[in-house]
């Protein structure tokens, strides 16, 4: 075979080669940055039920001592009514900064704060996330607990709570905000992937 022939033909065949090596390059990246994402995530949703966890512990331990010590005062308490209590307010006050909007606006705001609790990415309590700044709209913890907030509130936290309905998925974790209607989406950036949820009597 001619020199300069078989010289071409072992380029074409380095070449090919060069080429497979780095297709097979580029999906094992692929695949190990998956893999690394993954166990990240897991990392992450394990801390934050461990974290969450410490905190029901802590909170349940300052109820009992809370209860321990209005019943010897002569005035029982239940710890559970009162984290509701407390928590229902909470989400009060966040709603009356939406307070023009219908109530299953209202319904859905209470979900975008249950998701960011359950989520990694943000705080483990009601009040930790209702406290980040800039997330709600006309929020102050200065506003006043309306009676009809405060019912709306309660009835969807104790839905959470109690783990009886579970109208959305907890990835619904930002909302899109206007004055005739809240809707909560996946993604922060609208995209071709986003889904949208709002609540529905």
């Amino acid at each position: 075979m001619n020199y300069s022939i078989r010289k071409g033909l072992l380029q074409a065949i380095d070449t090919k080669n060069l080429w497979i090596f780095g297709l097979a390059g580029k999906y094992l990246l692929i695949v190990l940055g998956v893999i690394l994402y993954t166990l990240i995530i897991a990392r992450a949703s394990d801390a934050k039920a461990a974290r969450k966890y410490e905190a029901w512990q802590e909170r349940y331990v300052n109820d009992f001592l809370a209860q321990r010590d209005a019943e010897a005062a002569g005035m029982p308490v239940d710890p559970y009514e009162a984290t509701l209590q407390a928590e229902s307010e909470d989400l009060a006050r966040v709603l009356y900064g939406v307070k023009g909007n219908s109530t299953d606006d209202l319904r859905t705001l209470c979900w975008c704060i249950f998701n960011r609790v359950d989520s990694p990415e943000y705080a483990n309590s009601i009040a930790e996330v209702v406290a980040q700044p800039k997330q709600w709209m006309g929020y102050s913890d200065e506003n006043p607990v309306l009676e009809s907030l405060y019912k709306v509130a309660r009835e969807e936290l104790l839905k959470w709570r109690e783990g009886s309905v579970r109208p959305c998925g907890i990835d619904f974790v930002y909302m899109q905000w206007s004055p005739n209607e809240i809707v909560l989406r996946n993604t922060w950036v609208n995209s071709s992937s986003t889904r949208y949820w709002r609540a529905k009597e």
